[in-house]
């Protein structure tokens, strides 16, 4: 169930999914954009104090930073882990939520 797996099987009338891929990236520092996979354990992270994606709806995005997450993360805080989980599943659900308009629209 990662991005480019759901891409691939939506065409192919595949719209039901599983996945446990939201939280396993998590755990691993691993945050889900819109330009991509964003590993927040990188040094150059520990300087932004802009939230991981400035239109994101979720508590992550709307009340700490990056800089702050890449903190909690190399204090090895648990909450570092449940702050990228909650960006990931909501990322997921926008996602899901723009796919299904697609279908619906029979663009996809």
């Amino acid at each position: 169930g990662d991005l480019a797996s759901i891409e691939r099987s939506i065409p192919l009338g595949i719209d039901t999914f599983d996945s446990s891929y939201p939280p396993r990236s998590a755990r691993h520092g691993i945050v889900l954009t819109e330009q991509g996979n964003l590993n927040v354990t990188k040094a150059e992270n520990s300087t932004k104090f802009i939230p991981i994606e400035a239109e994101c709806p979720c508590p992550a995005c709307r009340h700490f930073t990056l800089a702050y997450l890449h903190h909690l993360f190399k204090a090895k805080e648990l909450t570092a882990l449940y702050l990228a989980t909650l960006h990931n599943v909501s990322f997921m659900i926008r996602r899901m939520e723009n796919y299904r308009a697609k279908i619906k629209a029979d663009l996809i």
